[in-house]
């Protein structure tokens, strides 16, 4: 069975996704959901044959929310390992077919709801070009998409089978023409991501309430062989660490608003700096990471501070293995600007 949506139908849809888009967005955990590690899965998982035992675990840590955290609920950690042992027979049975590849993961993995979108999220990773992916989630945001726009949705799409999953990627793909005109080479994820964030609109809402909204990073990732600054040296940098990976993030942030570099406050550096910056997630990491970009621990010269003494006191903080880990917001009007060494004369 299919869709068959009509224009109308995809118009309507359309229009719901750009009214709701920014709210919902704002919502996004991006930290815990970059999209660098899942196109590498997907390279990997093509050749399943070759799949290692940790990549299993990290996908399936990233699809459930806990990508670079050891702290998965219990339910999430048994999965990885049902799946982990798995594997070698997996492979043996050479299977091809896509319903049986998702039986043969829901009976490993059991035919719950963790179950289901564990199977799922393995077959797009083998399939990605045949299957989009798709969860509870993104099944729930796509049916009641269709309700609102006075679509019967059949009860097949409701269900934790192969049909289902065919159905979103149908759904999805149908409207991603019209998320192109807009969002251009970054639809697909933006389009992911807003279908993510919608069928758990409500969890994720009262996790908004709390927190307050969420900032998408404006560097996810960094290529220390591809820094391309029409403004600064990153290649000046001369450390690897996460801290120095902030800063390469930093420059390339300004590298839109260089006139900011010499007019800088600490609360201004890591609000251009949020969680998920250079591919950092986990918030330990992150935390320690922003408390030595601001210090000159192994020998980091990367601000000049109007009180000199504070520079010196996040290096203490940065060596004390007992650190205040939220130091830097504490500090937050202190001004600072980019080292000249870093700036392109």
């Amino acid at each position: 069975m299919n869709l068959s949506l009509s224009e109308s139908k995809k118009k309507a849809l359309y229009g719901l996704i750009t009214q709701r888009y920014d709210v919902h967005m704002s919502r996004f955990p991006y930290a815990k959901y970059p999209s660098e590690p899942l196109k590498e899965w997907r390279k990997q998982f093509a050749e399943p044959q070759h799949v290692r035992p940790d990549m299993i675990r990290s996908a399936l840590n990233w699809r459930c929310g806990f990508w670079q955290r050891s702290n998965a609920p219990f339910p999430q950690k048994k999965i990885a390992i049902s799946a982990i042992k798995a594997w070698p027979e997996f492979i043996e049975q050479k299977l091809t077919d896509q319903a049986a590849i998702l039986s043969f993961w829901m009976d490993k993995l059991g035919d719950t709801t963790f179950g289901f979108d564990a199977a799922a999220f393995l077959l797009h990773l083998l399939h990605p070009p045949d299957l989009e992916l798709a969860d509870t989630q993104r099944l729930t945001a796509m049916r009641d998409l269709l309700a609102e726009v006075g679509y019967e949705v059949q009860p097949e799409a409701s269900a934790y089978n192969l049909v289902a999953l065919s159905l979103y990627t149908e759904f999805f793909r149908s409207l991603l023409p019209k998320m192109q005109l807009q969002h251009g080479e970054r639809a697909t994820l933006r389009l992911d991501r807003f279908l993510m964030t919608y069928g758990n609109r409500e969890a994720l809402a009262k996790l908004s309430e709390k927190f307050g909204p969420s900032v998408e990073p404006i560097v996810s990732y960094l290529d220390w062989d591809d820094l391309n600054s029409e403004h600064f040296l990153p290649d000046k940098i001369l450390g690897r660490a996460n801290a120095d990976i902030l800063f390469a993030c930093l420059l390339l942030a300004l590298d839109h608003n260089p006139d900011k570099a010499s007019v800088l406050t600490v609360e201004g550096v890591v609000e251009l700096l949020p969680l998920g910056s250079g591919g950092i997630c986990n918030p330990g990491s992150y935390h320690y990471a922003m408390i030595a970009l601001f210090g000159g621990q192994k020998e980091r010269d990367f601000f000049v501070f109007e009180d000199e003494a504070l520079s010196k006191a996040f290096t203490e903080q940065a060596n004390n293995s007992t650190r205040d880990m939220r130091f830097y917001r504490k500090h937050g009007h202190a001004k600072i600007s980019i080292n000249p060494k870093y700036i392109s004369t």
